[in-house]
């Protein structure tokens, strides 16, 4: 299997390369003595008289003249030699690399393959056959697209035209494969221009992976994820709705909520004050833990939910403590679950969706910017559907008539950056609203009208 033994084939251990230097060196000689010869010859012929010590060597000038064109003979035969020499030998390491290159190439788990220009392949290791399920005979020489899916072949040229013309491009590419039998695979592969010595690239190389079981893993991973968070999330409106089930006045209350706040959120992720807070993720826990902000009417008595008359200062005092209940009930679980932001932001609404921005909210007065945003943002949501929705004591508002209310308390209820998204997005809004107030059915509510919108007074 050793390259190096094409070398040699010739008697007493030499190789050809060997015996040519050793001509040179002789050649080098041979000239050197024949140019002495020719020299005493010419020398003869004009004075035959002369000794032969003086026909040979000459004056004393002559003769230095003479040895140093011999010595130049000479030198030349051995320099040639040693270039040869180490010609030879780069010849050896040259194949010996090349050997080397070759078993790593067919021993490694990769594909790697070569094709020239119009794609089709000229060289392929072990792993790529293993790919392909087909023979070494069956793939080399076909083209690579006649492999692909047809719904990757426009990515994969573009691919391999940016890498031809030096143009910037991904490091890799994940295409469908077609295999033998009528299976498909996904593989990822790299591509680099292949160029011989000095001249121009002639063709592409690269490595394939065979990446059908990561990707197969990938797909059940992220139905889990999307398993979970289905999970989650009824766990989550089933705990919120434990809030409302003395309530039945609210309808699809929570589920329009959470619609409004995403909505106004994504609206909010567009201004520059906010473009780094406000992620998809935030926007995902808002439309997860917005469901949450009443939670806390799970502690408010029954005879004071359920009264069937005006309340008293104080009982209305207590009515508001649902905003700290919730967001104390809220605060333990958060404590248990850190990694969980929806829980966290949960806690935030819980406690202050009844906060106004000009202080004069409940429970702790805050004002402005102090009110965190999740909350500023469920509180407008919040209202906003208190005032669309029908209840046992009130008809439901239109569109018009909520949005004039809402840009009234601009600045004062409301922060003024969240009416602005309300303002673009109203056209979702009355979507929205229509959509989850159709069709709805309110049976007899036995709960105070009062209730928790006392305190704004619209």
């Amino acid at each position: 299997m050793s390259l190096i033994s094409n070398y040699n084939f010739t008697a007493r251990g030499k190789t050809v390369d060997d015996r040519i230097g050793d001509s040179m060196v002789a050649f080098g000689i041979g000239i050197a003595i024949c140019f002495w010869f020719f020299n005493a010859l010419i020398r003869f012929i004009d004075s035959p008289d002369l000794g032969l010590k003086m026909l040979l060597m000459g004056t004393e000038l002559q003769f230095y003249e003479k040895l140093a064109v011999s010595t130049l003979f000479i030198a030349f035969g051995s320099h040639a030699k040693s270039n040869i020499k180490k010609r030879r030998y780069a010849e050896k390491d040259l194949q010996e690399s090349d050997e080397k290159y070759r078993i790593i190439l067919e021993s490694i788990e990769e594909g790697y393959y070569e094709i020239d220009f119009t794609g089709n392949f000229q060289f392929i290791n072990k792993s790529m056959c293993q790919i392909l399920t087909r023979s070494e005979n069956e793939i080399i020489g076909t083209s690579i697209i006649s492999h692909l899916d047809k719904k990757d072949i426009k990515d994969f040229q573009t691919f391999f035209k940016k890498i031809r013309k030096n143009k910037k491009h991904p490091s890799t590419i994940e295409c469908g494969i077609k295999i033998k039998g009528g299976g498909r695979k996904t593989i990822e592969m790299s591509a680099a221009l292949m160029a011989n010595f000095n001249l121009p690239p002639n063709r592409f190389r690269g490595v394939v992976r065979d990446v059908t079981e990561k990707k197969l893993l990938e797909k059940n991973l992220l139905q889990s994820l999307d398993d979970v968070k289905e999970a989650r999330s009824g766990i989550v409106l089933g705990l919120a709705k434990l809030s409302e089930y003395r309530d039945t006045d609210t309808g699809r209350h929570l589920e329009r909520i959470r619609e409004y706040s995403k909505v106004i959120a994504q609206e909010m992720s567009k201004l520059p004050q906010y473009s780094g807070y406000i992620t998809p993720q935030y926007i995902e826990d808002i439309y997860q833990s917005s469901i949450l902000h009443d939670i806390g009417k799970v502690g408010v008595p029954d005879a004071i939910l359920l009264k069937n008359g005006k309340l008293t200062d104080e009982e209305y005092e207590k009515i508001k403590k649902h905003t700290l209940l919730g967001g104390q009930a809220l605060s333990s679980i958060t404590k248990q679950f850190k990694d969980q932001t929806f829980l966290a932001i949960a806690k935030e609404i819980a406690y202050y969706h009844h906060e106004k921005w000009n202080g004069k909210g409940y429970p702790s007065q805050l004002k402005g910017k102090r009110i965190p945003l999740s909350a500023r943002i469920v509180a407008i949501a919040d209202v906003y559907d208190a005032l669309t929705s029908k209840r046992c004591y009130k008809e439901a508002l239109n569109h018009k008539k909520s949005k004039e209310i809402i840009l009234d308390e601009k600045g004062e209820i409301f922060d003024p950056d969240i009416v602005n998204a309300f303002l673009a997005r109203e056209k979702q809004f009355i979507e929205i609203c229509k959509a989850l107030h159709k069709d709805e059915v309110l049976p007899n509510s036995k709960t105070n009208p009062v209730m928790i919108h006392q305190e704004y007074d619209f």
